[in-house]
């Protein structure tokens, strides 16, 4: 079983699936539109709802940062690496699939997956080992986006960077120095793009697979970026690119 927490996050999951949950708890005089809502939903699925004390939720979720809610479901399905690959946005004629290489922080993870999902990745792939994985935190900061694009786990990120190519992907990965400035690369490719991870970065072993190394140009007195927030960068001028390309082949033909 998993722990949800989080009224966005729980509210998006059963708007999504309603399937797999077993219980959700509510704070005694928690209200609101959102709530109604999965009461609702609840309701009409038969999935029971309870009401409690606070404190009590508090304890269930770790934190107080629950914002009065808490549910139980089956644990997170991850899936498998050719789920991602067939998982292309229609809206684009190439891959796109994001590869963290030991992001830690739950926050980050949340927010890059929220992230993916909105600039049209296929999916998202995070190691097995040194690396935060799908919890209830990661839920909730993703705002429910866990649950709309799938996350695959792996056993050994050297070895699905080496299928991927296999598959034709070209594998790029983000460095604070690289050897091409990002606005310089064409990604109009099926693109495997890696993001390291928050103290180290992309690891020697995984940077050795990389076809191109890419940097963001910075001009603060900082030489690097948060990676949520480098990530965001560079997948939006990804789907910039692709973008100028649709338009052109569409006014063509």
């Amino acid at each position: 079983m998993e722990v949800i927490y989080g009224i966005n996050s729980i509210r998006d999951l059963l708007r999504q699936s309603k399937d797999g949950w077993k219980k959700i708890i509510i704070a005694s005089g928690r209200r609101g539109s959102s709530i109604k809502e999965i009461i609702k939903i609840s309701r009409t699925e038969k999935i029971p709802v309870e009401f409690c004390e606070r404190r009590y939720l508090d304890k269930l979720a770790g934190t107080s940062e629950n914002q009065g809610i808490v549910a139980f479901r089956q644990s997170f399905a991850y899936a498998d690496l050719d789920v991602l690959i067939k998982n292309r946005n229609q809206s684009f004629n190439f891959d796109l699939i994001l590869i963290l290489d030991s992001i830690m922080d739950p926050q980050n993870l949340g927010a890059i997956i929220r992230t993916a999902h909105c600039l049209g990745a296929n999916g998202v792939v995070i190691p097995e080992d040194r690396a935060a994985h799908i919890t209830a935190a990661v839920n909730k900061a993703s705002a429910g986006s866990v649950g709309q694009i799938p996350v695959a786990k792996v056993v050994n990120l050297v070895q699905s960077l080496d299928y991927l190519k296999d598959k034709g992907f070209w594998i790029f990965g983000a460095v604070a120095h690289g050897e091409s400035v990002l606005m310089n690369l064409n990604f109009n490719c099926s693109v495997a793009l890696i993001m390291g991870g928050e103290a180290k970065g992309i690891r020697p072993l995984i940077k050795k697979r990389c076809d191109f190394l890419i940097t963001i140009p910075l001009f603060g007195n900082f030489d690097s970026l948060n990676v949520s927030v480098s990530t965001g960068i560079i997948l939006y001028e990804i789907i910039c690119q692709r973008i100028k390309v649709n338009k052109y082949s569409k006014n063509i033909n």
